[in-house]
C-alpha cells in the first residue's frame, strides 16, 4: 500500500551522503580510537545492523551492536537477570522481519542508532562495566543519532512555491546544508518514514526517563508533527464522497488498496502502531507532565492494532482470515499484548485528563460534571470486567488445552497473563483515585476545602488501598519491578499520595495498622522502582514517606524540621494549576 522500502532506501542513501561529506570535514578523532572497539563486520550476527555499522566504527564493535540489538528485542519481565531496556515499552515491528537472515526489514540509520543508544543506558554487557565506558558509548550513540536523524527532520526544510528551501538566512552566505533536498509529498511537504517517527518517540522516552525530563518536549513535537503530516491518525480514513470517482485528489481513496500482499499489510500495520504508541505515550506524558494531550480521540481515524499473537505470527496466517478490529480508541482489555492491554486504559486515562483540566476552564469550570464521571466511572468497571474474563478464560484454556499447547508456552503465557492481570488492577485503581480525588500532595495535605470529608474522598481512599494491595500481587509476580518499569512509576506515585495523607493524620486519628502496611508496601516498591530505573522523584517520595512514618511511631526533637523539609520534597511535583508534574 505504501512503498515502505523504498522510501527507507532512499533515506539510509541521503543519510549515507550527508554523513560521509561531514566526515570528511569533522576530525575523525572525535571518538578516542580504542582496541575495545574494532571489531569486523564478520562479528555481527544480525544483517538488519548493515546500514548503521559504517557509522559505529569508532563508538562500538559490531558484535557490541548485536548484543544490544538482542536487549532491544528482550521481552519485558522475561528474566530476573537478562533485563530488557526500561526506554523500550513495546516492539513496533516484527522481530521476525527485523531478524531474518537474507532479507531484513529495510531500517535507517538514525533509528538503528536510537535503538542501541536506547539499550545501551541500562544493558548488562560486559564492556558497558569497564568504568567510564557507558558514560562514553551513551553520549557517543546519542550524538550519532541526532546528528543521523538531523539530515532527515523536515523542520530544517520550509515549503515555497515549486518545492523546498532550506529554513536557515545562511544560505546566502554559502551555508552547505548537510543533506540533499528530500522528496516531496503530494501536499508539498517533505517525504517521511515511520522510521523517523520512532526515531523521535524513542528519543523522547529516554529523555524523559533521565534527570530532564522535560527536555523531550522538543523531540516529541517532532514526533506529532510528522506523524500528523504522514496522516497516520487517518490510516483507515473513508472516502467520504457521494459519487465516485472522488474529485479530490488527496483524499485517502487515491491510496494503493492493494491489501492482500504480506509487505503491503504489513507496513499499513506498522504505521497503526506507530500511531497507537503514540497515541499511549501522549496520555502517559500528559499526566506525567499535568498537561492536555495532544490527540484527541476525535483525531483517530484508525483501525486498533492486531492482536500481539497475530502479528508475530502474521506470515502463518491467512490474510484474508485477519480478524475485525474495533474503528478508534479501544477502552477493554483483550490480551496481553501491550496495544490489548495499555492502550484501552490510556483512552480512558485521556477522559479523566480532560475531564481533569475541564475542571480548571475559567467558565466551563463551572458547569456540572457529574454525569461525565459517572460515564468514565462505568468504563472502568467494564473494563475491570475485561481483565477478569481474560483471567478466566486463560484458566479454562489451560486447563483443556493442555495436551496441545507445549508446557514451558504454556508456563510463559500464564506467566505474563498474571503479570498483565495485576499491573492492569493497579492502573484501574490509579484511574479511579485520578477521576475522584486531587492529583496534588500538598493539596491533600493541606485540606483547604474540606475534600476529607466528601463522598469523593472515601472513594479515593477505598482504591488507594486496592491498589496497595495490588502492588502486593506486583511484586509477588515481578519482584524486581522490570515488567513495564518506565510507565509505571507515575501511577505509583498518584496511588500513594492518599497514603501519605493517611499516615500524615495518624498523630491525630490514632494508629492504624492496615495503612502502616500499605504505605511499607508503597515504600518497598518504589525502593525496587529506583533500581530498576533511578529517578529522583520516587526517591523523594520514597524519603517523604518512610520519614512520615517514623514521625508516626517515634516522635522527635526535629520533627518540626523534617516536616519543613517533607513539604519542600513534595513542592518539587505539583500537579496544581499551571504546574509541570514530573517536568522540572
Amino acid at each position: 500500500m505504501y512503498p515502505q522500502h523504498s522510501r527507507s532506501s532512499h533515506g539510509q542513501e541521503t543519510i549515507a551522503s550527508s554523513i560521509s561529506h561531514r566526515e570528511e570535514t569533522t576530525p575523525r578523532s572525535r571518538y578516542t580510537q580504542s582496541p575495545i572497539y574494532n571489531g569486523s563486520t564478520a562479528d555481527c550476527r544480525y544483517r538488519c545492523l548493515g546500514p548503521v555499522l559504517p557509522y559505529l566504527v569508532n563508538i562500538i564493535s559490531p558484535s557490541t551492536a548485536c548484543d544490544l540489538l538482542d536487549v532491544y528485542l528482550t521481552e519485558p519481565g522475561s528474566s530476573l537477570f537478562r533485563c530488557a531496556s526500561p526506554y523500550i515499552v513495546t516492539r513496533v515491528f516484527r522481530k521476525k522481519s527485523m531478524l531474518h537472515p537474507t532479507s531484513p526489514r529495510s531500517t535507517t540509520p538514525a533509528l538503528l542508532a536510537t535503538m542501541l543508544w536506547c539499550s545501551a543506558q541500562t544493558a548488562d554487557i560486559v564492556l558497558l562495566h569497564v568504568p567510564g565506558s557507558r558514560a562514553k558509548i551513551c553520549i557517543a550513540l546519542y550524538d550519532l543519532a541526532t546528528s543521523l536523524i538531523a539530515d532527515r527532520d523536515p523542520d530544517r526544510w520550509r515549503r515555497i512555491h515549486g518545492g523546498l528551501r532550506v529554513e536557515s538566512e545562511q544560505r546566502r552566505h554559502s551555508f552547505q546544508f548537510s543533506s540533499a533536498q528530500p522528496q516531496t509529498t503530494a501536499k508539498n511537504e517533505p517525504v517521511g518514514v515511520i522510521d523517523d517517527v520512532l526515531t523521535y518517540i524513542l528519543l523522547s522516552i529516554a529523555v524523559s526517563g533521565g534527570d530532564f525530563k522535560s527536555d523531550c518536549s522538543k523531540w516529541w513535537s517532532k514526533a506529532l508533527r510528522l506523524a500528523f503530516s504522514l496522516e497516520l491518525n487517518r490510516e483507515d480514513e473513508q472516502c467520504s464522497a457521494i459519487s465516485s470517482p472522488c474529485a479530490n485528489p488527496l483524499c485517502s481513496c487515491k491510496r494503493d488498496q492493494d491489501h492482500f500482499s504480506l509487505s503491503s499489510i504489513e507496513a499499513v500495520e506498522e504505521r497503526r502502531r506507530v500511531f497507537w504508541l503514540l497515541y499511549c505515550l501522549d496520555r502517559h506524558l500528559a499526566l506525567s507532565f499535568n498537561r492536555v494531550f495532544d490527540i484527541p480521540d476525535s483525531y483517530c481515524e484508525i483501525y486498533a492494532p492486531l492482536p500481539e499473537a497475530i502479528w508475530e505470527g502474521l506470515d502463518t496466517i491467512p490474510l484474508e482470515k485477519l480478524p475485525k478490529r474495533l474503528f478508534g480508541p479501544p477502552t477493554i482489555v483483550t490480551g496481553t499484548g501491550f496495544f490489548e492491554y495499555f492502550l484501552p486504559l490510556m483512552t480512558i486515562l485521556g477522559d479523566i485528563i480532560d475531564l481533569h483540566h475541564r475542571r480548571f476552564h475559567p467558565r466551563l469550570g463551572l458547569v456540572d460534571d457529574s454525569h461525565a464521571v459517572s460515564i468514565i466511572s462505568e468504563l472502568l468497571e467494564t473494563c475491570e470486567a475485561s481483565i477478569d474474563r481474560l483471567c478466566q478464560g486463560a484458566d479454562g484454556l489451560t486447563k483443556d488445552a493442555a495436551p496441545v499447547t507445549p508446557a514451558h508456552q504454556s508456563a510463559k503465557d500464564l506467566s505474563r497473563l498474571q503479570l498483565v492481570a495485576a499491573y492492569s488492577a493497579h492502573i484501574l485503581h490509579v484511574l479511579h483515585v485520578l477521576l475522584h480525588g486531587k492529583w496534588d500532595a500538598i493539596s491533600m495535605l493541606d485540606d483547604d476545602d474540606d475534600w476529607i470529608t466528601s463522598t469523593r474522598f472515601n472513594d479515593c481512599a477505598s482504591h488507594a488501598i486496592a491498589a496497595s494491595q495490588a502492588v502486593s500481587s506486583i511484586l509477588e509476580f515481578d519482584p524486581e519491578l522490570t515488567f513495564m518499569p518506565y510507565l509505571f512509576g507515575i501511577y505509583l506515585l498518584h496511588g500513594s499520595f492518599i497514603l501519605l495523607l493517611f499516615a500524615d493524620r495518624m498523630p491525630q486519628l490514632g494508629a492504624n495498622q492496615s495503612v502502616e502496611l500499605a504505605c511499607e508496601t508503597i515504600v518497598r516498591a518504589h525502593e525496587v522502582c529506583v533500581v530498576t530505573l533511578s529517578t529522583e522523584f520516587q526517591k523523594n517520595f520514597r524519603k517523604v514517606l518512610r520519614s512520615t512514618l517514623y514521625s508516626v511511631r517515634r516522635s522527635s526533637p526535629t520533627e518540626l524540621e523534617e516536616h519543613k523539609a517533607r513539604r519542600r520534597a513534595l513542592s518539587l511535583y505539583r500537579w496544581t494549576q499551571g504546574a509541570k508534574g514530573l517536568g522540572l
